[in-house]
């Protein structure tokens, strides 16, 4: 009866194990899908702050750039100076270059005039709607930022190759002679840059996966868009299925900063695939379930076996345990079934002998244990005494030698960055260079450092007060050696002498700091040595580099500058056509007369001379060489045939004019040149040099011809 019973509750707790698993599973599957619809939703949440975050980094960087640009004094005054019109050509292209989300820029003055441009066309009439609403803007608001945004809508601001869509954004920027209260009225011109929505996408498409699309909408009813509302701008990653289901967000976004004057809103709105079918892990519960169900049906045919061969038997071996529990050592008339139930009987039986046996032993084998500790922690005891004694001399030690290599390891770290300052005292400013590194090698010193090459008389400090360095004892010409020590109250000042291999002083490092140990002074005379020589051959390379494409007579750029130069342009113009060059190639009139006339004297001073006016022509980003002999060139960096013409004209004035090489004693000869020009406008960049110089000859020939003066 009561091994039924026993079968009945083990079938049970079998059954009520089964069933809440098969609960708990469905349950935990059903969990894992409401984690996974959570997950989409949190990317989408993330995919969508990640837009918005990158959208608002690239126009506050554009604004950032637009205001340095605009307040640049060269860009500025390049409105009323030709001359610097290479500056404004470059500044654009820079912007252009560096700016992702820009395709095209132009300077125009106040009248609304181009004056440079880059990736733009000239003479837009777009320009013309930008001005009457710019202007009404600039009159009627007051807004601390000087950049005003507009949309655009089917306008041809730039070439069709760089915005198909012709739709975008422009961005003008007044520009004004001063930016104080007082002169910020009028302003000299306008800085308009045109940002297309081919721009746009490229910068944020990166951030996008298969399936998904950002669409931006805005409503603004004063735009340069013929309808007063911008279409949309989709960007997206491959094809969209329009037949996929998918969740979206919608954010309500304002695009400002401080040099916006209007604030931008606008509408954003991410989708992303989702699968919206039924959920697969509905039919794995299912399963489950009918599983729990054969689970629970064979469980019960497992029982009544197990009543009817096993816990009939098993009963019975039960009963010879408890009669063996209470001392009763008599044989069991109970059949038993299984043989392994006899061994087992047995087993029992030698168990009990045995334990009587091993409770004589442990008694007696208990007292010798209780002798045989307390000899142990006797000895226990004078034990921990050695080992505390032994502890605090180890300890000793240790602390010893962890302080030893701590000053090895800052010396071999003072070391290493000795040996990596040497490569970058290579380039770079000096005194920035040196007062980084001697910082770095003693932070809690003050340092100061002062050079005499290049008549730089002015201390750069680095936590000292300069006034402690005007005592007339810092002064190196009061002290014979290199190193030499000037008290200042608690502290003193520990002067460095940096000579050259001449023994010049050619510089003072100064130390603010305590005493100075034996291992401390040999690291900073180290790096005052290597200073030294480093300073040495950095100036003589600097030296040789200069003279190496010098012109040692007219101190012009010579034929080895004028070759790499113009190898250069060559390159750039491969690389980007539009960006022609002219090439001018001179020859000076009678050098030969004057050097047989007068001595060579008279020739140098004629060369001299020449070059003096060629100069003075040229705006500063033309660049003047002496080929050799009484050859010259000139290379203009932006030198299309308008250019080009320029200057010839500005040349042919001053051959006009009379100019005279004079020597000391009071000979004279007059200076003339022949010029040739050619611009890559016209030619092809590996032909104007030829074509150039043939056309320098043909006006030599004319000269000679029409002066009757023998060649």
């Amino acid at each position: 009866m009561k091994l039924r019973l026993k079968s009945s509750l083990a079938l049970l707790m079998l059954i009520i194990a089964v069933v809440p698993a098969a609960i708990v599973g469905g349950l935990l599957l059903k969990q894992q899908s409401d984690v996974e619809a959570n997950y989409r939703i949190g990317m989408l949440d993330r995919l969508s702050n990640t837009i918005e975050q990158e959208f608002d980094y690239r126009f506050s960087l554009l604004s950032t750039s637009l205001d340095v640009l605009s307040r640049d004094r060269l860009f500025v005054q390049a409105i009323d100076n030709f001359f610097l019109a290479g500056h404004v050509s470059s500044s654009l292209g820079t912007l252009v270059k560096n700016t992702p989300l820009i395709q095209a820029a132009y300077l125009v003055d106040d009248q609304w005039s181009e004056v440079e441009s880059y990736n733009g066309i000239h003479g837009l009439s777009s320009f013309l709607k930008l001005k009457d609403l710019l202007t009404y803007r600039l009159s009627t608001n007051n807004g601390k930022g000087r950049q005003w945004v507009f949309y655009y809508n089917d306008e041809d601001l730039m070439p069709e190759k760089f915005n198909p869509t012709r739709r975008g954004i422009i961005i003008g920027v007044p520009i004004f002679q001063s930016m104080t209260n007082g002169l910020k009225r009028i302003p000299l011109g306008y800085l308009i840059i045109v940002v297309p929505i081919e721009n746009i996408v490229k910068v944020l498409r990166p951030y996008l996966k298969d399936g998904e699309r950002v669409i931006f909408q805005n409503h603004r009813s004063d735009l340069m868009d013929h309808d007063g509302d911008m279409s949309e701008i989709v960007i997206a990653q491959g094809k969209i299925d329009q037949n996929t289901p998918t969740i979206h967000k919608t954010i309500n976004i304002k695009l400002e900063n401080k040099y916006i004057s209007e604030p931008i809103q606008y509408t954003m709105k991410v989708y992303m695939d989702k699968y919206l079918g039924e959920n697969p892990y509905i039919n794995s519960l299912k399963y489950i379930s009918l599983f729990g169900v054969i689970i629970i049906l064979l469980s019960l045919f497992s029982a009544g076996l197990t009543y009817r061969w096993i816990a009939h038997p098993l009963g019975g071996l039960m009963d010879v345990v408890r009669a063996y529990s209470r001392g009763e050592y008599k044989s069991s008339n109970k059949q038993l079934r299984f043989a392994e139930f006899f061994m087992v009987e047995r087993l029992i039986r030698n168990m009990a002998k045995t334990i009587r046996a091993q409770m004589a032993d442990l008694a007696a084998t208990n007292k010798e244990l209780n002798i045989a500790y307390l000899e142990k922690e006797q000895a226990n005891l004078q034990l921990v005494n050695f080992n505390d004694e032994l502890e605090r001399k180890v300890e000793e030690k240790t602390l010893a030698l962890s302080r030893s290599l701590l000053r090895e390891e800052n010396r071999r770290s003072m070391l290493q960055s000795l040996l990596s300052f040497s490569h970058e005292l290579q380039s770079g400013d000096i005194i920035e260079t040196v007062m980084t590194q001697v910082v770095a090698l003693y932070p809690l010193a003050g340092w100061a450092m002062k050079s005499y090459v290049n008549n730089e008389m002015t201390w750069a400090c680095e936590n000292i007060d300069q006034s402690h360095l005007e005592m007339p004892d810092i002064q190196p010409d009061c002290h014979y050696c290199d190193y030499y020590c000037v008290s200042n109250n608690d502290r003193y000042l520990h002067c460095f002498k940096i000579k050259n291999s001449k023994n010049d002083v050619t510089g003072i490092i100064v130390m603010q700091y305590t005493a100075l140990e034996h291992d401390d002074f040999e690291v900073i005379s180290l790096f005052v040595r290597q200073l030294s020589i480093e300073l040495e051959g950095r100036l003589l390379n600097e030296e040789l580099v200069r003279i190496a494409v010098t012109d040692s007579l007219t101190g012009l750029a010579n034929r080895k500058a004028f070759d790499k130069d113009f190898e250069g342009h060559i390159q750039l113009i491969n690389r980007y056509p539009d960006r022609h060059f002219g090439l001018f190639m001179l020859d000076v009139n009678g050098l030969k007369r004057a050097n047989d006339q007068y001595g060579h004297s008279m020739g140098d001073a004629l060369l001299i001379e020449t070059s003096k006016l060629l100069v003075e022509t040229c705006r500063l980003t033309d660049k003047v060489y002496r080929l050799g002999g009484d050859e010259f060139a000139i290379i203009l960096e932006a030198g299309d045939c308008d250019s080009c013409n320029i200057l010839w004209r500005r040349l042919e004035k001053v051959r006009d004019q009379i100019n005279y090489a004079c020597l000391p004693n009071g000979k004279r000869v007059e200076i003339h040149f022949a010029v040739g020009y050619a611009s890559t406008d016209q030619y092809p960049a590996e032909q104007i040099c030829l074509v150039a110089d043939k056309a320098m000859y043909k006006d030599k020939r004319h000269f000679y011809a029409q002066t009757g003066i023998e060649r």
